[in-house]
């Protein structure tokens, strides 16, 4: 679905034909013409997605750290794009089979959407470099809306605050990020078992639904999968990453999933 197609904000109307304070959004499709992608109120900040991404492209672009494009999702209401920054900020302390140490990349989400459900702003993420794996957070990694439309009087401090932002988080000097890359070097430190799998699922993550969970489990504990040999915390948390972020078809569901399952895990073995 082409996430840059013309958008309008139409005015609603009650039966009676007073002017209802909501508007519908309407994406213009190639095909089916004009759909309805949500109702807002009068004073949501509705920005077209193709605003969004050059938003993005032009506030990456200023701060001194390269970014490349790794995903676009978009479900016909909410938009994504997440950028991986090209130099790592960390690693783990564990060697990978070509003898490199196992890297952390910063990552930036830009969300957008016609509906309401996700306000126009962007949330700090975590790659594992060898394999691309995206980690979220709700908990750990800062998420931050924009307040202001693009051209208002506050629009360029924004920027700047959130470049600032960015640059020293790949400075290291990110307290929030610093807490969740300790976390996963502990992770990686530990040892599971079945006792603590349950432990897990049942203290800390008995929200993620049985069929999301256990699908984590199976490729963790199959012998012949990339996780088999990594019997710590740190496979198990890649198990979900490598299902939840490598999706073909993902959904807002699964991004929440990632979030609450890293969290979950960091929380379970590191408090």
């Amino acid at each position: 679905m082409n996430p840059y197609q013309e958008i309008r904000k139409v005015p609603l109307e009650s039966f009676d034909g007073l002017q209802s304070s909501a508007y519908a959004v309407q994406r213009l499709d190639e095909e089916k013409g004009w759909q309805e992608s949500g109702i807002v109120g009068h004073n949501y900040m509705l920005l077209p997605n193709q605003e969004v991404k050059e938003i993005a492209d032009d506030l990456l672009s200023s701060s001194y750290t390269s970014f490349e494009l790794d995903k676009e999702f978009f479900n016909g209401k909410s938009f994504m794009l997440a950028y991986k920054a090209v130099d790592s900020i960390a690693s783990v302390d564990y060697t990978v089979d070509d003898n490199e140490l196992d890297k952390l990349n910063l990552g930036i989400q830009f969300w957008n959407s016609y509906d309401g459900t996700r306000s126009f702003g962007f949330s700090l993420m975590l790659y594992r470099l060898i394999c691309t794996n995206g980690m979220m957070s709700k908990q750990y990694l800062q998420n931050y809306r924009f307040r202001h439309n693009p051209g208002s009087e506050d629009w360029d401090k924004q920027l700047e605050s959130m470049v600032h932002m960015i640059n020293m988080t790949q400075d290291g000097d990110n307290n929030d990020v610093n807490t969740m890359i300790r976390g996963i070097k502990q992770l990686n430190n530990h040892a599971i078992d079945v006792e603590e799998i349950s432990n897990i699922r049942h203290n800390h993550l008995q929200n993620i639904p049985t069929s999301v969970w256990g699908e984590v489990v199976d490729k963790f504990t199959d012998p012949r999968g990339d996780y088999h040999g990594t019997s710590n915390g740190w496979g198990l948390l890649n198990s979900a990453t490598d299902i939840l972020w490598h999706k073909k078809k993902p959904t807002l569901a699964s991004y929440n999933h990632n979030a609450m399952i890293t969290d979950g895990i960091i929380n379970a073995i590191c408090s």
